[in-house]
């Protein structure tokens, strides 16, 4: 029975397309709105809607590994039997291919931007991450890489190793995720069939919620701001692969039980689901508001982690018309989500500087200041809110043009280049193109 399941038509995810794309723009708010602009800061209410930038990560890497199981994971014979559809090898070539290009094309475009933001030009500065719900900022101070450090982030980045590094996040901070991910997509070969084969996914999906608290309870428990046990909670692929595990054991349940779980929304329990999702994030945003402190490793690491499960199945069982203009633009948008999460740092910077070079020029024309205040007026000058949604829309649009015309131009040639043997693992896979951006 479920290897007929299996060699059905893969279904088309249109609301997981559009849940992507949302994950990578609450993202964009979390690091480019509320703290840019000083009318945020000033509503602490929206300041902490806007601060639970985790949840939109930690979502996103279970809706990754729910697409990858969905895509890869393939029946052999009998129920108990799973396979990929392709092999190791391929891929991991292929999901390399579509990681790769994102993140080297933004790190090249990332670097000069960070060395002319330095007070001393061609100096890369980073600050030590801590807890940001904590009292304090331990060891906080900004400091200048050295020529050693400089290399050795260099390396982790060409490598796609960098989120192992928890002391700081160098270069383009958001692209962690993107080192997160490759990890995850070594382990998925080897992971998926037993996760395929396993009779009690519930159970599984428990197991994997109480091995994902234990270091947030430890720090939770022991708490002290400590650089390195933040570090490691907050990007250390080993300690985040739950998420993912989480989401491809999701699909087991799916699969097992859709029918029944399609009867349970029609039954009346969506508004109870929905109210479940929107009480977790109110909950993490009120604590953030008020009680902070060692709440943020709970809440950052295993307690949103059931609400984001919801999140991603209701949107898998909402089937809506996938070939209606709105899902081929949800298609589109959602494949560019990873773009989006390694561009909007470096294009804020760039939004950033425009824009107060627009208001130094506006001060310039309408004062008798000559043309040579021009820069002292620009650095000045603070950025405008009324433009930010001017700044949403560029990003987005190129995004989308970054993903289409460079990174799936260089997936392809990158994926030929490694098996010009298999052009037919290069096409995409069957009906549903592949997670891109997963």
């Amino acid at each position: 029975m479920l290897g007929g399941i299996y060699a059905m038509t893969r279904e088309k995810f249109v609301a997981l397309d559009w849940l992507r794309f949302a994950l990578a723009m609450y993202l964009v708010l979390f690091h480019t709105f509320k703290e840019a602009y000083a009318p945020i800061r000033e509503w602490p209410i929206v300041h902490s809607l806007l601060s639970i930038g985790f949840f939109s990560t930690s979502t996103f890497f279970v809706l990754s590994g729910f697409l990858l199981t969905h895509v890869y994971l393939r029946s052999v014979h009998h129920e108990h039997q799973f396979r990929l559809s392709t092999s190791k090898g391929m891929f991991w070539l292929k999901r390399f291919a579509s990681l790769y290009p994102i993140h080297i094309l933004a790190l090249l475009l990332a670097l000069p931007l960070m060395m002319s933001s330095s007070g001393n030009m061609g100096e890369i500065m980073v600050t030590p991450n801590t807890n940001v719900w904590g009292p304090d900022k331990l060891d906080g101070v900004e400091r200048a890489l050295d020529l050693p450090a400089l290399l050795t982030n260099l390396g982790l980045h060409l490598t796609l190793t960098h989120a192992w590094n928890p002391l700081y996040t160098a270069f383009n901070s958001p692209s962690w995720s993107l080192s997160a991910l490759m990890f995850f997509y070594l382990v998925f070969p080897f992971a998926a069939p037993m996760i395929g084969r396993h009779r009690r996914p519930i159970l599984l999906l428990a197991a994997l919620l109480s091995l994902y608290l234990i270091p947030a309870l430890i720090m939770f428990f022991g708490y002290s701001n400590s650089v390195i046990g933040h570090g490691l909670l907050h990007r250390n692929p080993l300690i985040r692969l739950p998420e993912f595990l989480a989401g491809m054991t999701l699909h087991r349940i799916w699969l097992l039980h859709r029918t029944s779980l399609r009867q349970w929304l029609e039954a009346g329990w969506l508004p109870v689901a929905l109210l479940v999702i929107a009480g977790s994030f109110a909950t993490a945003t009120w604590a953030h508001l008020t009680v902070r402190g060692p709440w943020y490793y709970l809440f950052h690491n295993g307690l949103l982690l059931p609400s984001q499960l919801m999140l991603v199945l209701l949107c898998v069982l909402y089937q809506p018309d996938s070939e209606s203009r709105l899902s081929r633009a949800g298609q589109r948008l959602g494949v560019a989500s990873l773009s989006i999460f390694a561009l909007h740092i470096p294009l804020n910077i760039i939004a950033s500087r425009a824009e107060k070079l627009l208001m130094g020029a506006i001060d310039v024309m309408t004062s008798d200041a000559p043309w040579s205040m021009l820069i002292p007026l620009a650095s000045e000058a603070s950025r405008s809110i009324w433009l930010y949604p001017v700044f949403l829309i560029v990003i987005v649009a190129a995004s989308v043009l970054f993903q289409e015309q460079l990174v799936n131009r260089m997936r392809g040639w990158i994926v030929r280049a490694g098996s010009h043997r298999r052009q037919a693992a290069l096409v995409a896979d069957d009906h549903y193109h592949e997670p891109q951006g997963s």
